[in-house]
C-alpha cells in the first residue's frame, strides 16, 4: 500500500512540475543532435542497429562512452530493491556476468543466466550473434520461483550463484558453485526451506553468506551460511534487532576477500518518513553479529533525506574497512535525489557523490525508483581507485508507450578512498533504449567494467505497464581513470544561438523544445498555426546565455489541447528569429 501510495505522490509531484514548464532546466539533459542518437550494441564481433525514430528512420549510431558488449538478453524486466553484485571480475582469467533470464509472458522458464569472459582468448563462452536470448547459459537444472538471487567469486575464482525456487511448494535458496574456475559447469547447494530474494557473499575461506526474506513473516531479515562440506548450512537466524525490520527486499551483502568479514545492510521501509537505513557487521564469518547500526542521514543542503527501497549497496576495500554507497530523495519523492557514498573510517564519513535535480519534469520514473539510485561500488585494486555506477532518469527523453522516464548510466571516481569524487560522466548515450539496474564488476588493466539491462520500453512487463518484449544484458567497458572534471558543469561553456528539434516530432500531446543562446536578452519562444496565427507564448522574459528546455503540453493560451496538424515554435531575440516545424496527431 505505501508503494502505491508513494507511487501516487511521484505522479502528482510530475503534474506539478510540469504546470512550472516556464522554467528552465538547469542543465541540457538530451544530446543537441536530432533525432536521439541510438548506439551500436556489439555481438561478438557484429554491430546491430535497434529500433526506428517516430518517424520510422533509423537513428544514428553514435558510439557510448567506451565499449559495449550484449552477452545475454531477457524478458524478466524488474528488480525490487537495490542491485545484487551480478559482474565479478577475476583478473588475468574470467569475467563473469549473471541474470535473471525468461522468455515467456507468463514467466514459468525463470532460470539464472551467466556468461563467461575469458581475457586469454578474449572471447565471451556463447555468444549467438543474431539472438540475444540463446547467448549465455542457464545455471540451475530447473526453473526458479518468483525472483533470482545474486553472484560472487570464491577466492578460488570459482562463480557462485544464489536462486529461490520452490521445493514441494515451498520457497527455498538453492546456491550453484563452478566445479572449477571459468568451466561454466555448476555443483549444487540446497538451502532451507521458508525464505527467498537471497543475496550473497563469499569470504576467503570459501563460505557462502546468504541474507533472505522469511517467507512466513512480515519480511523478516535472516541469515545463513555454508559451512565445509559447502553443501552443510548452519540454521537461518534473525539479524535485524534491535533496528527494525525491513518489511521489504531492500537488504544487501557483501563479504570481505581478505578477511571472513560479512556486512548485512537494509532499508527500513515501513519507516514514516524520512525511513532509516542500517547495517550489521560480522568479523567471524557470520558465527556472531554486532548490533544492528542505524546509518546516519546525509548531510544534505536544502532537503530532508530519506533512504530508499533502491538504495543501499556495500563493499570491502583493500585494507579491509566497509564502504555504502546509498541514494535519498526529499521528503518521499522522486526529487531532489542524491548518491552518497559513507564509510565510517572516513574524516569526514558521508561524502556527496551526485546531486540531480530538474526544474521541469515531463515523466514519473515508475515503481520503486527515484531520479537517481541503484549505486554500486567497486575498487581497482591497482591504484585504490574507487568507482560507482547508477541509473539516472531523465524525464524529457521519455517512452511514448508508457509515458516514464528513460535511464541512462552514470559513474564517478574518488582517488582519496571516497573523501572526494574525482570526475563523473555519463556513460550512455540518450536513445529509446531504458538503462537499467547497472552494477560495477571490478577493474581489468585501464577498463571498469559496469552490466546493465537494456530496458527496450521504459518501465516493466512485471508491472502490467506495456507488452512482452527482449531486453539486452550489455557489459560495458569504461576507460578509467577518468579525465578530471569530466563532467560537463565543470567546464566553461560557449553557445551558439539555436532551436533544437522538439522531442518527440510528431508528438501526442507533451514535447520537449531545446533552445541554447549565444548572449543574454529578451527572447520570446511562441507557437503559431499553419495560417501564422499565435497558438501560445512559451516564453517571454529575459534570459542568460545558456542551454535551456521547455516542454509544451499541446494546449493554447486558454488551455484547451489544439487539434492534430502542423505548428510552428520560433526563437525571437531583438536582432535574430529562427522556426521549425512541429507535427501534433491525435
Amino acid at each position: 500500500m505505501k508503494k502505491i501510495v508513494l507511487l501516487v505522490l511521484i505522479m502528482l509531484s510530475v503534474t506539478f512540475a510540469v504546470n512550472r514548464e516556464l522554467h528552465r532546466v538547469k542543465t541540457a539533459i538530451i544530446d543537441e543532435n536530432s533525432p536521439i542518437p541510438k548506439p551500436p550494441v556489439n555481438i561478438g564481433n557484429l554491430k546491430l542497429e535497434i529500433g526506428n525514430s517516430s518517424n520510422g528512420n533509423p537513428y544514428p549510431l553514435l558510439p557510448d562512452f567506451g565499449r559495449t558488449e550484449a552477452i545475454g538478453g531477457t524478458c524478466y524486466d524488474w528488480i525490487n530493491g537495490p542491485v545484487f553484485s551480478m559482474l565479478r571480475n577475476s583478473p588475468n582469467n574470467f569475467l563473469f556476468g549473471a541474470w535473471l533470464w525468461s522468455n515467456t509472458e507468463a514467466m514459468s522458464d525463470r532460470n539464472m543466466y551467466c556468461n563467461i569472459y575469458d581475457w586469454s582468448t578474449k572471447t565471451w563462452a556463447i555468444i549467438n550473434p543474431t539472438n540475444y536470448m540463446s547467448s549465455g547459459q542457464s545455471v540451475f537444472p530447473h526453473t526458479l520461483s518468483s525472483v533470482g538471487g545474486g553472484a560472487d567469486l570464491d577466492p578460488t575464482g570459482k562463480f557462485v550463484v544464489s536462486g529461490q525456487y520452490s521445493l514441494g511448494g515451498v520457497l527455498s535458496v538453492k546456491l550453484a558453485r563452478e566445479t572449477d574456475a571459468g568451466s561454466g559447469l555448476f555443483e549444487y547447494s540446497q538451502g532451507p526451506t521458508g525464505y527467498r530474494w537471497p543475496c550473497i557473499g563469499v569470504t576467503q575461506n570459501q563460505n557462502v553468506h546468504v541474507a533472505a526474506i522469511d517467507v512466513a513473516t512480515t519480511y523478516d531479515l535472516y541469515y545463513s551460511r555454508t559451512t565445509s562440506p559447502w553443501t552443510t548450512w548452519t540454521p537461518y537466524v534473525t539479524i535485524a534487532p534491535p533496528g527494525p525490520q525491513p518489511y521489504f527486499p531492500d537488504q544487501n551483502i557483501a563479504a570481505s576477500k581478505i578477511s571472513n568479514k560479512v556486512i548485512v545492510v537494509w532499508e527500513s521501509s515501513n519507516d514514516p518518513y524520512p525511513e532509516r537505513a542500517y547495517y550489521t557487521l560480522s568479523t567471524d564469518g557470520g558465527a556472531t553479529w554486532g548490533t544492528s547500526t542505524q546509518i546516519p542521514f546525509p548531510p544534505s543542503v536544502g532537503m530532508t533525506p530519506g533512504f530508499n527501497i533502491s538504495s543501499l549497496y556495500a563493499m570491502f576495500d583493500g585494507a579491509d574497512n566497509f564502504h555504502i554507497v546509498m541514494s535519498v530523495a526529499d521528503t518521499g519523492y522522486t526529487l531532489p535525489a542524491e548518491i552518497w557514498h559513507y564509510c565510517p573510517t572516513n574524516t569526514p564519513a558521508y561524502s556527496l557523490i551526485h546531486h540531480y535535480d530538474a526544474e521541469t519534469l515531463n515523466a514519473a520514473v515508475g515503481y520503486n525508483a527515484i531520479f537517481a539510485t541503484r549505486p554500486s561500488i567497486c575498487q581497482n585494486p591497482t591504484n585504490n581507485y574507487l568507482y560507482v555506477a547508477w541509473e539516472q532518469f531523465d524525464s524529457l527523453n521519455y517512452e511514448p508507450i508508457t509515458n516514464l522516464a528513460r535511464a541512462d548510466i552514470h559513474i564517478a571516481e574518488s582517488r582519496d578512498n571516497g573523501l572526494t569524487w574525482y570526475a563523473k560522466k555519463k556513460i550512455t548515450t540518450p536513445n529509446t533504449m531504458s538503462k537499467r539496474f547497472p552494477v560495477v564488476g571490478g577493474v581489468q588493466g585501464d577498463t571498469l567494467l559496469v552490466m546493465y539491462m537494456n530496458d527496450s520500453i521504459a518501465g516493466a512487463f512485471l508491472q502490467s505497464e506495456h507488452r512482452f518484449c527482449v531486453n539486452p544484458m550489455i557489459v560495458h567497458r569504461v576507460p578509467v581513470p577518468l579525465t578530471a572534471g569530466i563532467e560537463q558543469n565543470d567546464y566553461p561553456k560557449f553557445y551558439d544561438f539555436a532551436l533544437r528539434p522538439a522531442i518527440p516530432n510528431p508528438a501526442k500531446s507533451h514535447t520537449a523544445i531545446r533552445y541554447s543562446l549565444s548572449s543574454a536578452g529578451n527572447i520570446t519562444l511562441s507557437i503559431s498555426d499553419v495560417s501564422g496565427r499565435l497558438v501560445k507564448t512559451l516564453i517571454s522574459e529575459n534570459k542568460p546565455a545558456g542551454e535551456y528546455s521547455i516542454i509544451w503540453n499541446g494546449k493554447n493560451e486558454f488551455g484547451k489541447k489544439v487539434n492534430a496538424g502542423i505548428y510552428f515554435y520560433t526563437l525571437t531575440t531583438n536582432s535574430k528569429s529562427i522556426t521549425r516545424k512541429l507535427v501534433i496527431t491525435n
